[in-house]
């Protein structure tokens, strides 16, 4: 994981430095402070850093007082002893001190660093194309065969037995995945109306998800998750901080509550997903809840997404589909995971009348009525 340390005594520039950092979606773990030269050092002794953003005015101890070439002290210091540190990959100089960076730029210039006034806003461009660089180089490097992780996520109003049933099939294949099994507090469909409460999901299970990076650094994942655990799992790889590096092999998203229309050009972009499949049940009644009823959701579990980025197979069944016979773990999705079995699979069968109704579901053309009964039904499966 790549690491950013920032050596400034002003507690006002630390702050839009890390406010900045954290924008540009870095994690909060990631970032240390120092205010003093010494404290640096002992620092570099010991942690490898990617970027230093290094202040000029600094005082050489904890409790000492702020002199001019203080950063430049550092810099020093490192560049005479440099088997004693951990040399950092970037350094970057700000100083609010216009004489300062005039005075002292040709010595970050002769290690190929830049000095920037802190004043002028040109520093957080370069410290954006920093980070996309050390990014970049570090994803770009070979990755050590380590195993498969499969983790699984469940739906609303529902404990996921099925991750069990999962595991246990896979298990009993003889293929060697570690299994994590995601869960959290019974989730009601009331709760699923206001995003508030999506959000506290969200949140947990993306600092999951990044610790189980942190865990398997090596390793490649798949993803498992079901009705509202699909929307969870989306929110949560967009909400990770780009320093969370993570390789996925296989998207599974079944009975999704998700827009058809969303796009996940970003996401296999940023992790390589190999391949999204969208398991969907084309009698599931309960995405129309979700597609009429709940903001910045849809029936994608039903209908399918659009594009060809993912695979739709479609299933005759409901918002459980999979539990209609004892082997469909077996027959449908163990063989997938393991990279032999057939990708596409359709069971519709539909007549000119169900295609016409579908399409008017689809594009929310329905009578204001038929709405109305739809929230009457969501309010029943509430209580």
């Amino acid at each position: 994981m790549s690491k950013y340390l920032i050596v400034e005594d002003d507690l006002v520039k630390f702050s839009a430095i890390k406010e900045e950092l954290l924008r540009l979606k870095i994690g909060e773990n990631d970032v240390e402070h120092v205010i003093s030269v010494n404290e640096a050092t002992n620092l570099l002794k010991v942690r490898v850093y990617s970027i230093i953003i290094l202040d000029l005015n600094l005082p050489m101890t904890k409790n000492g007082r702020p002199v001019e070439n203080g950063g430049i002290s550092l810099l020093n210091k490192l560049k005479s002893n440099p088997s004693k540190y951990n040399l950092p990959k970037q350094i970057i100089g700000l100083t609010s001190f216009e004489n300062l960076k005039k005075e002292q730029n040709s010595n970050f210039e002769s290690l190929c660093f830049s000095l920037h006034d802190f004043q002028l806003s040109d520093w957080k461009t370069v410290l954006k194309n920093k980070i996309a660089w050390d990014l970049s180089s570090n994803t770009s490097k070979a990755r050590v065969s380590g195993g498969d992780v499969i983790l699984s996520v469940h739906g609303i109003r529902t404990l996921g037995h099925w991750q069990e049933k999962l595991e246990k099939s896979v298990c009993n294949h003889q293929y060697n995945f570690v299994f994590k099994k995601y869960k959290y507090n019974y989730f009601s469909a009331f709760q699923l109306l206001f995003p508030k409460y999506r959000k506290v999901v969200i949140k947990k299970l993306a600092s999951e998800i990044e610790i189980l990076s942190e865990q398997y650094p090596d390793s490649t994942l798949t993803v498992f998750a079901h009705s509202f655990g699909t929307y969870a799992v989306v929110k949560a790889l967009e909400n990770l901080p780009v320093s969370c590096d993570l390789h996925i092999s296989k998207l599974f998203l079944v009975s999704s509550v998700m827009k058809s229309n969303y796009c996940f050009n970003n996401l296999i972009r940023r992790f390589s997903i190999k391949d999204i499949f969208n398991e969907c049940g084309y009698n599931d009644n309960v995405l129309l809840l979700s597609h009429y009823a709940c903001v910045d959701m849809g029936m994608a579990g039903r209908s399918g997404f659009e594009g060809a980025r993912v695979i739709n197979r479609f299933y005759n069944g409901g918002h459980d589909f999979f539990n209609r016979e004892d082997d469909f773990i077996d027959k449908f999705w163990v063989p997938v995971i393991c990279g032999n079995g057939n990708e596409k699979f359709d069971e519709r069968d539909f007549s000119k009348f169900r295609e016409n109704i579908e399409i008017m579901l689809y594009t929310k053309h329905i009578p204001f009525v038929l709405f109305i009964l739809m929230l009457l039904l969501f309010v029943l499966l509430v209580l």
